[in-house]
């Protein structure tokens, strides 16, 4: 059993050896982008997804971006920094800054663009409706930017 875990150890080291994370570039804003706008446009137009997202209340909200915020910090952890060699020189909360600003910047925008690009801003008749709609549908969105990550 011993000698099974010291080889998953070893396939495990190669592996990371092999995949390091590169560092944040523009091709990686764009990929993050693509990735936002694929998941993003899955969830537009998902019909109980705007009807709830117009009932929701300040607390939910809050809970949907601290959930959010929560996801794409281990994503980003476990997805690029766990691949990470040497820690010590690329500490994780440069890492995380880097990602996590970039990554739920490009979902609220993909949102914001899906929402207006479709005219559900005038389906709801409100700009607060209109940004209720584009929090529940960069939930998605972040997960999708986080999930181009892994897919490279």
């Amino acid at each position: 059993m011993a000698s099974v875990q010291k080889e998953v150890s070893e396939i495990k080291r190669i592996l990371l050896k092999a995949y390091p994370p590169e560092h944040f570039s523009a091709k990686e804003v764009i990929v993050a982008f693509l990735g936002s706008l694929i998941l993003g446009l899955t969830f537009i137009f998902k019909g109980l997804l705007f009807e709830v997202s117009l009932s929701l209340q300040a607390v939910h909200l809050f809970a949907i971006i601290l959930a959010t915020i929560v996801i794409l910090t281990l994503q980003i952890y476990f997805i690029g920094y766990a691949r990470v060699e040497n820690k010590a020189e690329r500490p994780f909360g440069q890492f995380w800054a880097k990602r996590f600003f970039t990554f739920y910047g490009i979902s609220l925008l993909v949102s914001f663009l899906l929402v207006y690009l479709y005219g559900l801003d005038i389906l709801v008749g409100s700009f607060l409706s209109a940004l209720k709609v584009v929090v529940a549908v960069s939930f998605p969105c972040a997960v999708g930017t986080a999930i181009s990550d892994l897919v490279k």
